[in-house]
């Protein structure tokens, strides 16, 4: 029987491998490791930086796109029109908003004679030409059934009139009878005739108010004070000095 390890057949072999990956393993574990993201292939690392590129360069153009669309749309539209509906919405700004402006524009110029007249309408209620509250289906569809009911002529002195009912669908306004859009349309025109009236009524009404207000505070005071709840500052000195005599 061998007595030796150089006797036992290969065993030499075995060992001069087994100390080989024994020297490679600890030279590995030595080495410092590489920072996260930097053992990739940089092939793969080079392919993430060019998607990240190419997605800011998209997002840009589809900016610089949508500002191009905007200042067209804007230098389509009556001057401070847009500056309505944009207040309407608190500044906040919607994707292509002027476009969808522009649309609803051209779509109430077309029921009134002039441009002057459609003008005026928006003046009387802006929300005509806002995306946010309107559609151009509900412009055309409800003109259309006031022109069907009421005649070319009759329709765009309802429409001159009040200006809101093309913000309405036409499903709900075929549901109203004719005296009912009637009604309707002379009460806002009532109310657009005596606008200042109503904002000096409100005015003193709110005047009143207040002047109310300081006359029950004011009445307060008095009935506090009988009671001794409530002194001024000369009747707490004369206390203090009775008190004190």
């Amino acid at each position: 029987k061998p007595t030796h390890l150089l006797e036992y057949p290969g065993a030499l072999l075995e060992t001069v491998m087994l100390l080989l990956v024994l020297s490679c393993s600890l030279s590995l574990l030595q080495q410092p490791r590489p920072p996260l993201g930097l053992g990739l292939r940089p092939a793969l690392l080079c392919g993430r930086r060019v998607a990240i590129v190419m997605a800011a360069d998209e997002a840009a153009a589809q900016r610089a796109e949508q500002a191009d669309r905007a200042a067209a749309a804007l230098a389509q539209l009556p001057p401070g029109l847009y500056n309505r509906v944009s207040f309407q919405s608190g500044g906040m700004k919607q994707a292509y908003a002027e476009e969808e402006c522009l649309v609803l524009w051209e779509a109430l110029k077309a029921c009134y004679p002039t441009e002057a007249d459609a003008l005026a309408a928006v003046d009387k209620n802006s929300m005509t030409v806002n995306p946010s509250m309107n559609s151009p289906s509900k412009i055309t569809e409800t003109h259309a059934l006031l022109v069907e009911r009421f005649g070319a002529g009759k329709a765009s002195e309802i429409i001159m009139q009040n200006p809101g009912i093309l913000t309405c669908t036409a499903a709900a306004v075929a549901a109203q009878s004719d005296d009912e859009i009637l009604g309707v349309t002379a009460l806002v025109a009532k109310v657009d005739e005596n606008k200042g009236k109503a904002r000096l009524l409100v005015l003193g009404g709110l005047l009143s108010l207040v002047s109310l207000a300081g006359t029950g505070l004011l009445a307060r005071r008095r009935d506090l004070r009988a009671r001794g709840v409530f002194r001024s500052s000369s009747e707490d000195e004369k206390l203090r000095r009775i008190r004190s005599n």
